[in-house]
Formats: C-alpha cells, structure tokens, sequence
C-alpha cells in the first residue's frame, strides 16, 4: 500500500471533466491491483465508473455548447 499512497501525496487539480476521469482512472486501477476482488470492491469501482461516465457525457456536452455558442456568435457579428 505505501507504493500506491506515494501516488497520492501531491495535491491533485480537478478543473476539467478530463482531470476528473484521470483522477477515477488511477484510483480504479489501484484498486484493481490491490489484493483479491471483494463485494465492497467491486461496488466502488462500478461507483467510479459509472462516475467516469457521467464526466465524458458532460464534458462532450460542454464541448458541444461551446461549439454552438462560437456559431451564434459569429452569426451574430455578420
């Protein structure tokens, strides 16, 4: 376990939907490599994915809005 909390003694920045699927990611990943899979386990990771999902679908959101706002504005500027 010291191996792995090494991983998490620095401060970690969540300002966009990408750092927070990086940040499920690494945690998913220690679990998986952690000892045997338990119940407990196994609920947490599903809770980090499905997570992790909801961060893609808003951030491809976001991403879309912003392309639409950039076409309004410049309809708007013609």
């Amino acid at each position: 376990m010291a191996e792995n909390e090494s991983k998490f003694t620095k401060n970690i920045r969540l300002n966009r939907p990408q750092d927070v699927r990086r940040m499920i990611a690494k945690v998913i990943n220690i679990l998986l490599k952690e000892g045997e899979m338990t119940i407990d386990k196994a609920r947490t990771i599903a809770t980090l994915s499905n997570t992790a999902l909801k961060s893609m679908e808003l951030g491809d959101l976001a991403e879309r809005m912003n392309k639409i706002e950039q076409i309004f504005d410049n309809q708007e500027y013609h």
